[in-house]
């Protein structure tokens, strides 16, 4: 959850919906790239709001330079590009229809030559040149929001639905293309002539996806929920025909925009975790925000999710839901209050069973708590406002009523963060170093307190064994920091 998010809603819109039908392969529809377009536009909203946007100037501009190279040797095409970093821990790129591209920065991370990050690029650029969006079957996505049963909960649901308007277990994904091997070849074959004709070794692509995979297969245990093999399956077989197919290509080099040593200057600093601090982060069930100052504890083994907008619980069997964002609406707490007592007055026909006016640390708070009796089962619902001197915060939370109790001890669990909780919120950071005469990985990370396992520190180095020297070239490492509040 970041600070100052707008009011965009998080959703897959009718508009997304009937565009990504269209998208299904009907026989009868022509698709436009200008339709291509607005799917793409309208997606662009979802990646920024569910899985968010890394903030890094000086690495985004980087990224637009290599982009705009292989923009600019495609030549004449319908689409204007746009390529952005998307704030995920796993190695991913994904492009959406329209020409919108993405790159995670788990995989700049992994990245050891711009080679390899133009061939992802033009691979990506491919999918859409081919218009692969449009000849492939669309899954279908559930834009359900709250299952519970009442009048209330409907009336809660249109608030709760300003922070999030998509059911929480779903938060934080976003519609990708599962391509076919045949695209995927036909991608790999147009990306890799796109390469070379702008100067890039086209062979580099493999060397990419296997150090990808290798990077994924050392963290044993880890899900790849997210990884890029999820929407870009590899086999030996395929990094066989890109290595054959390349070696066919002429290429008229061109001195990169980063070297390894300027490559690794780029990405020194960016955080590397599975958790982005600048997004806060979970420490057990409290999850803990330095740039907004709060922090809030949800109850035990419920399934979590933070994403740009808000952050969330739901109880693992859909019993009960909790959210936690900001608005922009710009009416005070007290109004907004009165206006949700007279909208459940009129639409639900009932009356708070409590209201309350509070404050959280130093700042004004007003709760409301309903039952809904309207249906077989009782709904507990509460619905808080609290006024920081940054933005207004909307805590909804809504379960049957035998979750009353563990709702309420959440939702009363917010409040501002103790010196010592700020000054606890971190993470890893990816850091260089300079190798000395005569160490090699182990040693280097030894003596720099690398929190990445040298099996690991080889395959994001591009290393081929974790004994290899390493004299002469930097060292990409972990390290774990303190996060400083954006001021």
């Amino acid at each position: 959850m970041k600070r100052k998010s707008d009011a965009n809603r998080i959703q897959l819109s009718a508009a997304v919906l009937l565009s990504i039908a269209l998208l299904s392969g009907c026989a009868t529809t022509v698709i436009t790239p200008e339709i291509e377009e607005r799917v793409g536009s309208e997606m662009s909203v979802q990646v920024r709001d569910q899985i968010g946007l890394y903030a890094d100037p000086e690495l985004d501009a980087y990224l637009q330079g290599v982009a705009a190279r292989l923009v600019t040797a495609l030549g004449p095409t319908p689409y204007t590009f746009r390529f952005a970093i998307v704030d995920q821990f796993e190695p991913n790129a994904f492009a959406s229809p329209g020409g919108y591209i993405y790159v995670s920065r788990g995989l700049l991370a992994q990245m050891n030559d711009e080679a390899e990050l133009a061939g992802v690029l033009a691979h990506e650029i491919s999918h859409v040149t081919r218009r692969h969006h449009a000849r492939q079957i669309g899954r279908s996505v559930d834009v359900g929001l709250i299952t519970l049963p009442g009048r209330a909960v409907g009336v809660v649901s249109k608030a709760l639905g300003d922070l999030i308007n998509a059911p929480i277990e779903a938060a934080g994904q976003v519609y990708l293309a599962s391509f076919s091997r045949d695209q995927e070849s036909e991608a790999d074959a147009y990306g890799m002539r796109l390469a070379a004709d702008a100067g890039y070794n086209p062979s580099s692509l493999a060397d990419a996806l296997r150090g990808i995979e290798r990077t994924v297969e050392v963290l044993t245990g880890e899900k790849r929920s997210a990884s890029f093999f999820d929407s870009h399956p590899t086999t030996p077989a395929r990094v066989a025909d890109i290595s054959r197919e390349s070696a066919s290509l002429s290429v008229t080099p061109v001195a990169p925009i980063a070297d390894q040593v300027q490559l690794y200057r780029y990405l020194n600093g960016m955080w590397v975790g599975r958790q982005n601090p600048q997004q806060g982060v979970f420490v057990g069930e409290s999850f803990r925000n330095a740039d907004l100052d709060f922090t809030i504890t949800f109850p035990e083994k419920w399934k979590t999710t933070n994403t740009p907008r808000f952050v969330a619980a739901a109880e693992p069997d859909g019993g009960a839901y909790l959210a936690l964002g900001s608005t922009n609406d710009t009416a005070t707490i007290s109004e907004l209050i009165d206006g949700m007592v007279q909208k459940m007055r009129v639409e639900a026909g009932i009356e708070p069973a409590e209201r309350r006016t509070l404050t959280v640390g130093s700042w004004p708070a007003e709760v409301l708590r309903y039952e809904d009796n309207s249906k077989d089962k009782t709904v507990s619902l509460y619905y808080m406002l609290v006024q920081s001197p940054e933005q207004k915060f909307m805590l909804v939370a809504m379960g049957f009523d035998h979750f009353r109790d563990t709702l309420r001890a959440s939702v009363f669990s917010l409040r501002q963060l103790s010196a010592s909780e700020r000054n606890s919120i971190g993470g890893l950071r990816l850091r260089v170093a300079e190798p000395r005469p005569g160490e090699d990985l182990s040693a280097v990370g030894q003596r720099v307190s690398s929190k990445w396992p040298v099996e690991f520190a080889a395959a994001i180095n591009g290393l081929a064994a974790t004994n290899a020297p390493v004299a002469g070239r930097p060292i990409k490492f972990s390290q774990a920091e303190r996060y400083k509040p954006a001021l």
